[in-house]
């Protein structure tokens, strides 16, 4: 699949963040067929400049072009930016993950074969065959090694086809052998494929220093060198800093960058004499017979100042090239894996969610579904059935009646809601990576989000109610379908909440004890611990959702159920036709009223209704306007 090179220009790059000045006026080229190694200390400035490069980080000054073309926001979609940190979900294998990004960030315009046959031919680059039905894992899930993990994260990357790579510290948390053939994996990309590499690199071993074409040094944020690898050493010396034959150059530049003083002063002088040749604007035309080859593409020359202190950058050969492969986003109209530059998304909608739904229920699964959550409701499930079992019904068993009915509905709109509100913080990170790449739409995400999770969050409640129901002796065949949608519809609301308070609360701490505490109010406040509240605190009842389903349970047990007896001793009964002569039930009517169930059975519903579609709508919106990746 053929695809243009990328020759990524950037000069006099400033960045500040607040009033603090993270980079200096940095310039730089990387291109195609080369690694470029971005190196510096800690607090240097790199990941800021990768960032920036990167279209994630706003420069406040300077200039980034890729092929002479003015970099746009909307290429930040098309750029392969591998983060340092490996951000997969852990209960997914490699193939499932692979898949879904191949899914994704291919367009639809390939068939599922030539989709496929793309995605192997990654794998077998990056050496990931042997692992792809192992998980990912992290954390306490047992899954990939480092290495894999890394390459896996550069596979994802890779599946558009990028002419331009950048990668933050790819090395970290490697050891030295995992970490070269990392280095060495991606040399072998740039060769073959001819893409442009950019990455930051910490602290290589020597061996893997020289791997990297090109080095640009940062020293607080200013650039200390920029040309080949190889002349660096040569370039200290120059400026009175020699490097010891018999150590690693890259650890010698390090620490010496790390010094203060005069050696810093020095350091910076001399990478300024560099700034100054680095002149962007000048080209020259050459047809000297000598030259590099260009075949349409641009050539760059770069020797190290205290050799020949110059710079060439040869400029394509005719008009038609150039009208060619001056284009950010030219497209080989041969080619249906390239992406227009008016094409937004790499898939349509349906594709989007489709995918999404199956990632989601897949998730949600292994989430929902979990065997020890299983066994947690099969267990709660017995106890309820046991402790209310075959209740009479009469004035005696009334509390104990109105108790298994609340139990019933809090419970089923507490664990919805419960786990739903650690869903989006255990997601974000991933997501996040996922909508700053471009790879779907948000609409695409939420609402899969929503359906995928519906059956699962419905299977438990259905086989809780249907047990529980006819094990307490609650009222007929009728009611026990309603009773079963009302229990949905409020495990739908408890969840609706609990996304809701999930995207509020992105820290899972903070979340999980708001929820709590909210989970309280809504108990207290559902109408069985509390029949009589204050006048000015008496409104507060209807924010809980659990009020509507507590009572709708209620009309349903006593408007259409079988008649309640009156009690055994008439002297503690505390409704009055059961003390008149021949009494023995009570009519629904003086039940209904006695209990506060003024509305129907509907009215109760409706409120239900109108929290789902509020919250989630809420939930929409935050993720659309507040938590927008970077």
């Amino acid at each position: 699949m053929d695809n243009n090179t990328k020759h990524l220009k950037f000069k006099n790059i400033s960045v500040y963040i607040g009033n603090k000045q993270i980079l200096h006026d940095v310039s730089g080229i990387a291109e195609p067929g080369k690694l470029l190694a971005i190196m510096g200390p800690s607090g240097a400035g790199k990941t800021s400049l990768l960032n920036s490069l990167a279209g994630r980080q706003t420069i406040t000054s300077g200039e980034i072009t890729l092929n002479n073309s003015a970099f746009t926001k909307d290429l930040k979609r098309r750029i392969c930016y591998v983060l340092q940190q490996d951000v997969f979900f852990e209960t997914l294998t490699l193939r499932e993950t692979l898949q879904f990004v191949a899914n994704m960030r291919l367009p639809d315009s390939l068939t599922n074969e030539e989709k496929q046959k793309f995605l192997d031919g990654i794998i077998n680059d990056l050496h990931l065959k042997k692992c792809l039905d192992t998980l990912v894992g992290g954390g306490m899930i047992p899954g990939l090694s480092g290495g894999e993990r890394k390459r896996a994260n550069i596979a994802c990357e890779m599946l558009t086809d990028p002419s331009l790579i950048l990668l933050d510290e790819p090395t970290t948390g490697l050891d030295a052998s995992t970490a070269y053939s990392l280095i060495h994996t991606l040399k072998t990309l740039a060769q073959t494929k001819n893409k442009t590499i950019v990455a930051t690199i910490h602290q290589p071993s020597s061996k893997m220093f020289y791997l990297f074409d090109k080095l640009l040094l940062l020293c607080n944020g200013q650039m200390a060198y920029f040309g080949e690898t190889r002349l660096v050493v040569d370039h200290f010396e120059d400026a009175g800093i020699p490097v010891p034959s018999w150590y690693n150059p890259a650890d010698f530049i390090m620490e010496k960058m790390k010094e203060s003083g005069d050696v810093q002063d020095k350091i910076i002088s001399a990478g300024k004499k560099i700034k100054n040749i680095l002149n962007f604007e000048e080209e020259t035309y050459s047809n000297d017979p000598g030259s590099p080859s260009m075949d349409g593409k641009f050539d760059f020359e770069f020797k190290a100042p205290s050799k020949t202190e110059k710079v060439k950058f040869w400029k394509k050969k005719s008009q038609k090239e150039e009208n060619v492969h001056s284009g950010l986003m030219e497209i080989d109209k041969d080619s249906k894996l390239n992406i227009g530059e008016t094409t937004k998304w790499p898939t349509g909608f349906f594709t989007q969610y489709t995918n999404l739904t199956i990632r989601s229920f897949k998730l949600s699964k292994r989430r929902i579904l979990d065997k020890t959550k299983i066994i947690e409701n099969v267990i709660i499930c017995a106890i309820v059935s046991l402790i209310w079992f075959q209740l009479p019904r009469s004035e005696d068993t009334l509390r104990d009646r109105m108790g298994a009915v609340f139990f019933i509905g809090i419970h089923w709109g507490f664990i919805p809601m419960f786990d739903a509100v650690t869903s989006f913080p255990l997601e974000k990170i991933v997501i996040n990576k996922e909508r700053a790449g471009g790879w779907y739409r948000l609409s695409a995400y939420f609402l899969a989000k929503c359906t995928s999770e519906l059956p699962l969050i419905l299977l438990q409640p259905l086989f809780f109610v249907t047990v529980a129901y006819w094990c307490i002796g609650l009222s007929g065949v009728a009611e026990f379908f309603a009773t079963m949608g009302t229990v949905f519809i409020t495990a739908l609301a408890g969840q609706s909440i609990g996304l809701f308070l999930g995207v509020v609360n992105t820290e899972m701490r903070q979340a999980i004890t708001i929820t709590i505490l909210i989970q309280m109010a809504i108990m207290l406040l559902g109408g069985l611990f509390t029949r009589t509240l204050p006048l000015w605190l008496d409104w507060t009842k209807y924010l809980s959702f659990i009020h509507y389903t507590f009572h709708s349970l209620m009309y349903l047990e006593f408007k259409n159920g079988p008649a309640v007896g009156c009690s055994s001793q008439l002297n503690s009964t505390v409704f009055p036709v059961c003390r008149e002569a021949n009494a023995t039930m009570i009519p629904s009517e003086i039940l209904l009223e006695y209990y506060g169930i003024k509305w129907n059975y509907w009215q109760y519903l409706l409120p239900l209704f109108a929290i789902i579609v509020v919250f989630r709508s809420l939930c929409y919106i935050m993720l659309r306007y507040v938590h927008r990746p970077v």
